[in-house]
C-alpha cells in the first residue's frame, strides 16, 4: 500500500508517525534512545516503500535537530582518572587494617569479604601484621578467613579452606570446624522421636586422626580438649577423662577443659580418683560445677564462698550458681531473690531465666512469669531459654498444647537443651500421653544421665500406668542421684508397698525421716506399714507422734490423719484407756472416711463405761444407749417430750453416714 502513495505524502505521514513513537518512548524512559528507534523504523519503511535512503536519512536528520532535549553527554568516550597502583604489601597492609576495624566493630559480613581477599592474594615477602607481635605467613590469612566463616556457620566451607594448613592453630580450627559441621547436620535431623538415633557422622574419622596427633605430641591444650569432647561423644568416657586431665596439666587456666570434665564426673568416687589434677585457683570453679551437678549443695556453697573471699564478690557467674544451688535445695524464696538480683544487674541476661521461670511456676506467681515471658521475648525470641520461659507461661495457665509447641521450638534451636526435654515430658503427662512423656524423659537422660528429674518422671509415669516393677527401677536411680532427697525415698517406699514388700518400704520411710521429710508424708506411711506388719508398738509410736505434730501445728494435717485417730482409738480401747479412746473416737467422727467407725467406737466406749467391763471385744457391737444415740444424731427430741404430747415434724433421713467419697 505504501508504494501507491506519493513521496511527499509518505514523508509527511512518516514524520508524524516517528514523532509519536519518539514522544511515547521519551515519556517512559526519559532517555534519548527514541532517536535510535526512529532510525530503525526509517530503515524498515525505506525497504517497504522503495524510497531512496538518502531522502529518509535527511528526514531523520531533520527529526534529530528538532529534538532539543537530547543530551549529547550520553554519547562519546568517558573521561576517568588513570588506574591506581599499589604494591601487594600495601594492599595487604590496608586490608589488614580494614579487617581489624571491621572485627572490632562487629561488621562480620564485610570482615568476611576482606578475609577472602587476603586469602587469595599472591604470596609475597613477610611483612609485619598491624597490632600483632608476629609477621605475615600464609596460614594467618586462612585462619582469619576461616574464623569469619565459622561466625557465619559455614563450617564445611571453613574445612575446605583449612585442609592444607600446617600450623597448630590451623589444624585445631580444621578439626573443630569438621566437628561443628557434623553437629550441625545432626541437629538438622533431630526430632522428638529420633534424637537418640542421630549421631555425628564425623566423630570416627576425627577421633582416629586426632589420636594419631596425640601420640606424636602434636596436640596442645585446646586440641586435647577437642579430642576429649569427641571421645565423650563417642561414649569413651574413661579415655575422655584422661585426655581432659592431660589438657588441664598442659594449661590449667583453660576453662573449657574444666567445664567439660565436670560434666563427665558421675560420682564422688570417680572424682576422688582424679589425683593428678593441677592445684590451681580455677579448680574452685570446677568444684562448684561438680558439686552442683552431683547435688552436693552445701559443698558447692562452700566453694562459692571461697571464691568470693578471694575478691570475686561481684562475679555474676557465682551469683547465678548460688541461685541454682538454692533452687536444688528447694529454697525457692532465696533462689527467687537471687535471680531477681542478678537480672536487676543485667536485665538482658538469659542463661538463668529458664530456672527463674521454674521457680515462678512452683510459686504460682503468674504476674511475674507473665512479665518475664514478655521481657525475654523482647531481648531475644530465638533463644532456647526464651522458648522455655514462654512454655512455662502457657503451662501455668493450663494451655499444655501451646506449651509443648514452645518446648519443641527450644529443642529445634538446641537438641541438647535438658530443661525442654524434661518440661515437655511433664506436659505430656498432663495430657495423659504417657508414651510421649516417657520418650521425652529418656531423651533428657541421654543428654544428662545425672538429671534426677527425668528418672523420677519416668518412674511417676510408670506408676500412673500401674507398672510398679518398672517404676521401682527408675525411682532407685533417682534416689541414687539424690540420696538425701526424701521425695525419692518415699516414692521408692510406695513402690515397695505396692509390690507387697512392706519390710523394704518400712526401711525407706525410716530413711526418709532421718534425712528430713520434705513433704510430711513419710511418718504416716511408716505408721501404716507398721500396722500392716502387725508391729503394734511401732504403729502406735508413729501414729501418736504424727497426731501430736499435727495438733501442735508443726505439720499440716493430711488426708490420712483420720486413720491415725481410728487406730489409736482402737488401741486405747483395747488397753482400757477409755478417756483417750473417747477423744480419738470423737475425732474420727469429724471425717467422712471414718465417721461411721467413730460413731461405733463412741457407742462401744459408752457401753464399756456403763457395764464397768474393761474387756475389749472388737467383734462386740453393743446396743446403743438412747441418750448417746440422740446426742450423736443431734436431735432435740427426748423421751419426756413424747410423753408430754409434744409433736415434731418428721426429719429427713440422714445419708451423710453413708457418704464414703474421698
Amino acid at each position: 500500500m505504501l508504494n501507491r502513495l506519493p513521496l511527499s505524502v509518505f514523508l509527511d505521514t512518516y514524520t508524524k508517525a516517528v514523532e509519536l513513537v519518539c514522544s511515547f518512548v521519551h515519556k517512559i524512559k526519559h532517555l534519548p534512545y527514541h532517536h535510535f528507534a526512529a532510525m530503525s523504523l526509517l530503515s524498515d519503511l525505506s525497504m517497504e516503500a522503495s524510497v531512496d535512503p538518502v531522502i529518509l536519512t535527511a528526514s531523520s536528520a531533520s527529526l534529530t535537530s528538532q529534538n532539543n532535549d537530547i543530551d549529547d553527554s550520553y554519547y562519546g568516550d568517558l573521561t576517568l582518572d588513570p588506574p591506581a597502583t599499589a604494591s601487594l604489601d600495601q594492599v595487604r597492609a590496608d586490608l589488614y587494617r580494614a579487617n581489624e576495624g571491621c572485627q572490632s566493630r562487629g561488621l562480620w559480613e564485610y570482615s568476611t569479604w576482606i578475609s577472602e581477599q587476603l586469602v587469595y592474594l599472591p604470596k609475597t615477602n613477610k611483612i609485619k601484621i598491624p597490632d600483632k607481635n608476629c609477621t605475615w605467613n600464609s596460614d594467618y590469612d586462612l585462619i582469619s578467613f576461616a574464623l569469619q566463616l565459622m561466625h557465619g556457620q559455614e563450617y564445611s566451607r571453613a574445612v575446605a579452606i583449612l585442609k592444607d594448613t600446617e600450623t597448630q592453630n590451623g589444624r585445631f580450627l580444621y578439626y573443630y570446624c569438621k566437628y561443628l559441621s557434623g553437629e550441625k547436620s545432626r541437629v538438622d535431623k533431630v526430632d522428638v522421636q529420633s534424637r537418640r538415633e542421630v549421631k555425628n557422622v564425623e566423630l570416627t574419622e576425627l577421633r582416629i586422626e586426632m589420636e594419631q596427633l596425640r601420640q606424636s605430641n602434636k596436640l596442645d591444650t585446646y586440641g586435647l580438649w577437642l579430642l576429649g569432647v569427641i571421645l565423650s561423644k563417642s561414649d569413651m568416657m574413661d579415655r575422655a577423662i584422661s585426655t581432659l586431665v592431660e589438657s588441664l596439666n598442659a594449661d590449667p587456666s583453660f576453662w573449657g577443659s574444666w567445664k567439660t570434665l565436670a560434666k563427665l564426673i558421675k560420682n564422688k568416687n570417680q572424682l576422688q580418683t582424679l589425683s593428678t589434677l593441677p592445684h590451681h585457683w580455677m579448680k574452685n570453679f570446677f568444684y562448684v560445677e561438680v558439686c552442683q551437678e552431683m547435688y552436693y549443695a552445701n559443698d558447692a556453697l562452700s566453694f562459692i564462698q571461697a571464691l568470693e573471699d578471694m575478691g570475686l564478690t561481684s562475679n555474676p557467674y557465682l551469683l547465678a550458681k548460688r541461685a541454682e544451688v538454692h533452687y536444688a535445695l528447694r529454697e525457692y524464696d532465696i533462689a527467687k531473690d537471687t535471680c531477681k538480683e542478678l537480672l536487676d544487674k543485667d536485665p538482658n541476661r538469659l542463661d538463668i531465666v529458664d530456672m527463674y521461670s521454674n521457680i515462678l511456676y512452683v510459686k504460682e506467681d503468674k504476674a511475674a512469669l507473665n512479665y518475664l515471658a514478655h521481657r525475654t521475648v523482647e531481648v531475644d525470641k530465638y533463644r532456647p531459654e526464651t522458648c522455655c520461659v514462654v512454655g512455662n507461661f502457657y503451662s501455668i495457665y493450663g494451655n499444655h498444647d501451646k506449651a509443648i509447641t514452645y518446648f519443641q521450638r527450644a529443642l529445634r534451636l538446641d537438641p541438647d537443651y535438658l530443661s525442654a526435654w524434661t518440661l515437655m515430658g511433664h506436659e505430656y503427662v498432663e495430657l495423659k500421653n504417657y508414651n510421649m512423656a516417657i520418650e521425652c524423659y529418656r531423651n533428657a537422660i541421654d543428654v544428662n544421665p545425672r538429671d534426677y528429674r527425668a528418672w523420677y518422671g519416668i518412674g511417676q509415669t510408670y506408676e500412673l500406668l500401674k507398672m510398679h516393677a518398672y517404676c521401682l527401677y527408675y525411682y532407685m536411680e533417682a534416689q541414687r542421684l539424690r540420696p538425701t532427697d526424701s521425695r525419692m525415698i518415699v516414692a521408692l517406699g510406695e513402690s515397695y508397698e505396692k509390690l507387697d514388700q512392706p519390710a523394704k518400704a518400712k526401711k525407706c520411710y525410716m530413711r526418709a525421716l532421718n534425712v528430713g521429710d520434705q513433704e510430711d508424708i513419710a511418718m504416716i506411711r511408716l505408721a501404716k506399714v507398721c500396722e500392716k506388719l502387725h508391729d503394734e508398738e511401732g504403729a502406735v509410736r508413729w501414729y501418736s507422734k504424727y497426731v501430736d505434730m499435727v495438733n501442735s501445728a508443726e505439720m499440716d494435717p493430711g488426708d490420712d490423719i483420720c486413720f491415725a485417730y481410728r487406730y489409736l482409738a482402737h488401741y486405747y480401747l483395747r488397753n482400757d484407756r477409755l478417756s483417750e479412746a473417747d477423744v480419738h473416737a470423737h475425732k474420727c467422727c469429724e471425717f467422712k472416711e471414718t465417721k461411721n467407725d467413730g460413731k461405733a467406737l463412741v457407742r462401744q466406749i459408752a457401753a464399756h463405761r456403763n457395764s464397768g467391763s474393761g474387756v475389749y471385744n472388737p467383734r462386740f457391737t453393743p446396743k446403743p444407749n438412747l441418750r448417746v444415740k440422740l446426742a450423736l444424731s443431734g436431735s432435740s427430741n427426748t423421751p419426756g417430750s413424747q410423753k408430754r404430747g409434744r409433736t415434731t415434724p418428721p426429719q429427713p433421713p440422714d445419708h451423710s453416714d453413708n457418704d464414703m467419697s474421698f
